[in-house]
């Protein structure tokens, strides 16, 4: 269970005349029927809840509980109303917590609703709107600043507190940081911003309260969060506004005492989340990152880090991914490299020469990178778009994602004005794998994406699409490295063995060819020229959404299922693929073979409960794992055995464990499979191999 019962504050109940405790149910939901959308604990509203327990001699008399679960929120709204209903808002729970919202209204009507997020949309225009379409369901507005609600949620209950929450009486004047309407709808409420929270201690730790000690065993990943603000102003990114410029962080001492009380009660496998926009770029980041290491060694923990590192400073950055050992790969998220688009979405970006030097030392250090890209952003045009992916490629990235441009609320792109300027055409489609029934009500997550533009038409959008499908199922985090390190010993580079794929597709295989025509398919069925429309479809096809067969991410779907459901097709490809490019005279047919063979023997592949227990030999003339960990340069053919030798692949069995887990909270689906994947390196969903034998005895 996710709901986690805060029984703290029995504190001056006399200032407010309370006979009782005042119950407070903050609820950051996460969609969880498909797969869990958000894999975290829910440190939003744990902040919230922190923040009024600090300081004893002003804080009210409440008693709180926390929701991530769905239907734990709904069973204690059964089970008990509460005064006051918080709930988050972000872009992939929006519709989630405006069902709970209608449900609380109906079922406790006295209950005060209120909703926080960075969903929130920059222009007053556009706040007026969202005001004014929740009214009878969503009471306030808690806006506060960018990424910080703690103060304006503290102003929103001390009201509460004052009016014994009589929502005449509440909605009567404006609230600090809050928006909200009057209880007749006749007059906006818009109340003074609140102070910034200058030091991040400030807030008490929400894990050394015990707030999220329901949650460490549930299979979600802690969260922190060191620094709060980003310095950069990208116009697609809702950190990016102005008023988030300032950047603020938790002492390292604090984050030492979070780490180790996490350590102390988390599973071993558990990543690390790190709320940060810029992770690394900091002095205090290198302190961090000797804790971290120095945790690692004594318990194990944390194994993996997710995160976004920063995006300058970067041999402080290189320290940093140092100290953690491999643990955190290096996010390289340029966006474009089109010096046009870097000025229209107020960018800058490190020098190319500069990250190539840094993939030389991050491969030196046996560390991982990835590199960021985002399709039709202002001024971007298809050749400019895949010239940054082969450059990326060029300089060592291990991988290259290509996000779809969101106009997201709070982003300076989604307003009207940049719109008009830009000449955005957009569709609506769901969020991947933001879809449920809840309390009554079917649930589906929406957002607005940009798919063309004056100088990035469809046709090119689908191009780029289709080329990063392929990109990803064979390159991403090194899945089938082997193959992309023999045809570039051939004369091929990644980008252009990847383009020699796109081209040779009618040569594919049938069920390849058939997984690529549907991930086509679906890339045009789930765009909608309304919001309407998408959840008309959605209505129309729920059970399919919901079940993952039609609908999510499509590039990670359809990339887990080229890699891990049609994994003999899509090797099968990539080899004729080889053999076609390659100058033979680098590389032998046999050589090719020996990859090839090798390749299909250490893959896993779905059912796991299945593959990771069997034993897979082969015969093999070469030593192909000795020949990849040499100089990338080394032939094969150096490597070439006196005797074929037979090997065996085997799972261990910590392997076959973690891999099982992690089944067994994000699903065995290829919409699940893009989830935990997220979580571990690709080398983590190999078998090891063996030789046992002469192949002649």
């Amino acid at each position: 269970m996710c709901g986690v019962i805060v029984t703290h504050l029995t504190i001056e109940c006399e200032r407010y005349n309370l006979k009782n405790f005042m119950l407070i149910y903050l609820a950051d939901l996460g969609h969880n029927q498909l797969t869990r959308s958000s894999d975290v604990y829910p440190l939003g509203v744990a902040n919230l809840a922190a923040w009024l327990m600090r300081d004893e001699a002003s804080a009210a008399s409440v008693r709180i509980e926390i929701f991530r679960e769905p239907e734990d929120l709904s069973k204690a709204l059964q089970r008990e109303a509460p005064s006051i209903l918080g709930l988050s808002n972000y872009a992939w729970n929006n519709s989630l917590s405006m069902a709970f919202a209608r449900h609380a209204r109906e079922l406790t009507p006295d209950t005060i609703i209120c909703m926080g997020g960075p969903n929130w949309p920059q222009d007053v225009s556009s706040q007026d709107s969202r005001v004014r379409a929740a009214r009878g369901v969503v009471d306030v507005f808690v806006v506060g600043l960018p990424y910080e609600g703690e103060r304006a949620f503290e102003a929103f209950v001390e009201r509460c507190l004052e009016t014994h929450c009589d929502r005449q009486a509440l909605l009567s004047q404006p609230i600090i940081g809050c928006v909200h309407l009057s209880a007749d709808c006749q007059t906006l409420h818009r109340g003074a911003a609140p102070e910034m929270i200058a030091d991040l201690d400030e807030i008490p730790s929400p894990y050394r309260l015990g707030l999220l000690d329901g949650f460490f065993d549930t299979g979600y990943f802690p969260l922190m969060q060191i620094a709060r603000g980003c310095p950069f102003s990208c116009a697609f990114c809702n950190s990016g506004v102005t008023d988030n410029s300032r950047i603020r962080a938790h002492s390292s001492e604090e984050v030492r005492l979070d780490l180790d009380y996490i350590s102390e009660r988390v599973t071993g496998d558990a990543t690390l989340c790190l709320a940060d926009d810029n992770f690394g770029m900091y002095r205090r980041d290198e302190v961090i990152a000797d804790q971290m290491a120095a945790l690692r060694k004594k318990t194990g923990w944390p194994a993996y880090i997710r995160t976004t590192t920063g995006k300058n400073n970067t041999d402080r950055i290189l320290r940093v991914l140092h100290k953690v050992g491999g643990t955190l790969p290096m996010t390289a998220a340029v966006q474009s490299m089109n010096e046009v688009v870097l000025k229209n979405i107020k960018r800058s970006n490190i020098r190319l020469e500069t990250y190539t030097e840094i993939q030389k030392e991050l491969a030196a250090m046996g560390m991982q990178s990835y590199g960021e890209l985002i399709l039709c952003l202002p001024g971007e045009t298809a050749q400019s778009f895949l010239a940054a992916v082969e450059t990326f490629l060029d300089a060592g990235a291990e991988r290259v994602s290509a996000h779809q441009l969101m106009l997201l609320d709070g982003a300076e792109l989604s307003t009207p004005e940049s719109r008009e300027r830009f000449g955005f055409e957009t569709r609506f489609r769901l969020v991947a794998r933001n879809i449920g029934r809840y309390v009554g009500q079917e649930v589906a997550e929406v957002e607005e994406m940009v798919v063309a533009t004056p100088d990035f038409s469809l046709d090119d959008y689908y191009h780029c699409r289709l080329f990063h499908l392929l990109l990803t199922i064979t390159f991403y985090e090194g899945n089938f490295q082997e193959v992309f390190r023999l045809a570039a010993q051939g004369g091929v580079k990644p980008y252009r063995f990847v383009q020699v794929l796109q081209d040779r597709l009618p040569q594919a295989s049938a069920p390849f060819r058939e997984l690529v025509d549907a991930f086509l398919e679906e890339s045009a069925e789930e765009l909608f020229p309304t919001r309407e429309a998408c959840l008309k479809w959605a209505a129309d096809n729920f059970d399919g959404l919901l079940d993952g067969t039609k609908g999510g991410n499509l590039l990670s779907k359809y990339s887990m299922m080229g890699r891990f459901f049609h994994l003999d097709a899509t090797l099968e490809f990539l080899g004729d693929t080889l053999r076609s490019v390659v100058d033979t005279v680098r590389v032998g047919s046999s050589e090719i073979d020996a990859v090839m063979s090798y390749m299909r023997a250490i893959l896993l592949t779905t059912p796991f409960g299945e593959t990771t227990r069997l034993e897979p030999e082969f015969c093999c003339a070469y030593d192909v794992e000795a020949w990849f960990a040499s100089d990338e340069n080394e032939s094969l053919g150096i490597h070439v055995l006196s005797t074929p030798l037979t090997f065996k692949a085997t799972t261990p069995e910590e392997t076959r464990e973690l891999i099982l887990g992690k089944v067994s909270a994000f699903g065995e689906h290829a919409s699940g499979l893009g989830k935990f994947t997220r979580t571990m390196f690709a080398r983590d969903l190999r078998r090891q191999l063996r030789p046992i034998g002469d192949a002649r005895a």
